[in-house]
C-alpha cells in the first residue's frame, strides 16, 4: 500500500476491519489541511488507537486553520471506552470538533473519511460490521460530493454534548 494523497487515482476495494483500519491511517498520515469523518459510533476498532490519533494530533498543529470535523451519531459506546479521539478533542478544542446530525439525518447508514477534499474511504452500509469500502486517493468529484453532503449535514448538526470538555 504505496498510495499518495492527491497522486494514485486508483479505486481500491477493501472487505476487512484491518485494511479499513490501515487506508484511514495512511489517508490521514498524509493529510495537510482537513479531515472529515463521518461515523455510526467512532468506530473504536479503526479511530481508537495511538496511530490515527498521532496523525490527527499532528494535523492539528500543522497551520491555524487546519480542521478535523467528526459527525457521530452516537458516541455514548465510545466515551465508555475512553476514546482516544474525544480526548484528543477536549484537548485540542480549537482544531478537533465532533458534533451530532440533526434528527433529519439520523438514518444515515454510510459512513466515510474525506482528507483534503481529494482523499477519500466510503463504506455505504456500516450500521453492520462488515468493512466493505472504496478507498481512492485522488478522487476530487466523489469527494466532492460526499463534502458537499458532510457540510449540509455539520450545518445541521449540534455540538455533541457527551464529549464537551468540563472545566471544573
Amino acid at each position: 500500500m504505496n498510495c499518495i494523497l492527491g497522486k494514485n487515482d486508483e479505486e481500491i476495494h477493501i472487505d476487512t476491519a484491518e485494511e479499513y483500519r490501515q487506508y484511514t491511517l495512511s489517508l490521514a498520515e498524509q493529510a495537510h489541511h482537513s479531515i472529515d469523518i463521518f461515523s455510526q459510533d467512532l468506530e473504536t476498532e479503526i479511530y481508537n488507537n495511538k496511530f490515527f490519533e498521532g496523525s490527527v494530533f499532528n494535523l492539528s498543529k500543522k497551520h491555524p486553520n487546519t480542521r478535523i470535523r467528526i459527525l457521530t451519531q452516537d458516541s455514548s459506546v465510545a466515551i465508555q471506552n475512553g476514546h482516544r479521539l474525544i480526548k484528543l478533542a477536549q484537548q485540542l478544542t480549537s482544531s478537533v470538533f465532533i458534533h451530532n446530525p440533526s434528527t433529519k439525518y439520523r438514518d444515515v447508514s454510510a459512513a466515510f473519511m474525506i482528507v483534503d477534499e481529494i482523499g477519500l474511504i466510503h463504506r455505504t452500509v456500516a450500521t453492520t460490521k462488515s468493512y466493505r469500502a472504496n478507498v481512492n486517493f485522488k478522487s476530487p468529484r466523489p469527494a466532492a460530493e460526499l463534502a458537499d453532503f458532510f457540510n449540509t449535514v455539520w450545518e445541521h448538526s449540534i455540538t455533541d454534548p457527551q464529549t464537551r470538555r468540563v472545566y471544573l
